[in-house]
């Protein structure tokens, strides 16, 4: 059911996604489907949306304008993007270099991004001696601060060049991890957060 869902993400007793769904409903923002789905509205989308934009808008201002560590910024953005206005957005915009994403490399909605999405593949699909270039973190990482700064420590953020040297019998897989002005660096990965790492394959 998505309202469990909703509750396990969030931290949330059942009464209280419950009753905040119920809410929801009331003012148009989503709509009850078959077994007690929830899906948003066009008009739940749209501000949906539009929160989306801002939040990653705020993450990139945070780090590229402010220098804020990268593992930081998801949490303070979720303060900074329910007072941003359009004349903010765009200001941001405008200072952004690369592509228009988050800096977890999630795309900002409303923007267009040159990033072959369909041709990301996971880490933990990738075989021995294969490698790209890491350009998505889902946001499921994005949530936990201590993943965050694990990732960020050891140099596994968007732009770094991963290679799968070897996958233990458990699903642990062993990488090499190049980002600009470094050395090259080794990191072992946990099946579930190396299919979290999405990467543009080497040619």
């Amino acid at each position: 059911m998505v309202q469990a869902r909703i509750g396990e993400r969030l931290g949330l007793a059942p009464a209280t996604v419950s009753e905040g769904v119920k809410r929801l409903v009331t003012e148009g923002y989503v709509e009850i489907r078959g077994a007690r789905d929830v899906e948003l509205t066009e008009k739940g989308h749209l501000i949906a949306e539009a929160l989306v934009r801002r939040h990653r808008l705020a993450e990139r201002m945070l780090t590229d304008i402010l220098g804020m560590a990268w593992h930081l910024c998801h949490e303070q953005a979720e303060d900074w993007e329910k007072v941003m206005t359009p004349e903010v957005e765009e200001a941001i915009l405008a200072k952004l270099e690369g592509e228009p994403t988050c800096p977890h490399g999630n795309p900002i909605p409303g923007t267009s991004s040159g990033i072959p999405w369909s041709s990301l593949e996971p880490v933990a699909a990738l075989d021995a001696g294969a490698g790209g270039v890491l350009t998505r973190l889902l946001e499921d990482v994005e949530l936990d601060h201590d993943v965050l700064k694990f990732l960020e420590e050891h140099g596994l953020m968007p732009g770094s060049h991963l290679t799968v040297m070897d996958t233990a019998p458990d699903g642990t897989i062993l990488l090499e991890v190049q980002r600009a002005g470094t050395n090259p660096a080794r990191v072992a990965l946990g099946r579930n957060l190396a299919d979290n790492l999405w990467v543009l394959p080497a040619l």
